[in-house]
């Protein structure tokens, strides 16, 4: 059997405007965060640091956002350029799979799968450092 690869902890985002501007998103582990940042060619611009709770919320945006693209009507072609390539089912059959997952992460008292083991709670962490 081949080995599980191993599980991303950075994204790296191109701008849509294709400007040397990205986003990057980082997973801290040993943190239990995110570090979402800004960058301009390889210059740190900004960066915010959010909980895995608020990375779900993020997460459910995301989501939406490609739910709303998946269904979004596709634009007529322009009179002198290719027809622009439909949308797959298959994209939008997994966006309903990830908005039916994050459904049961953000209102754990429904029915639904669990959600992997996060971080313990931060009071926790804090009562750990002062020991």
């Amino acid at each position: 059997m081949g080995e599980r690869p191993a599980r991303r902890r950075r994204v790296l985002i191109e701008d849509a405007r294709r400007n040397d501007q990205y986003l990057r998103a980082t997973w801290h582990d040993d943190r239990g965060q995110f570090v979402i940042s800004t960058w301009r060619a390889d210059v740190c611009t900004g960066a915010a640091r959010i909980s895995a709770a608020d990375g779900a919320a993020l997460a459910g945006l995301l989501v939406d956002g490609l739910a709303d693209a998946a269904a979004a009507p596709a634009a007529a072609p322009p009179a002198d350029g290719p027809a622009p390539a439909r949308r797959s089912t298959g994209a939008a059959a997994l966006v309903d799979r990830a908005r039916r997952w994050l459904a049961g992460v953000l209102a754990p008292d429904r029915p639904g799968p669990s959600p992997r083991p996060g971080p313990p709670p931060a009071d926790a962490a804090r009562r750990r450092r002062s020991a």
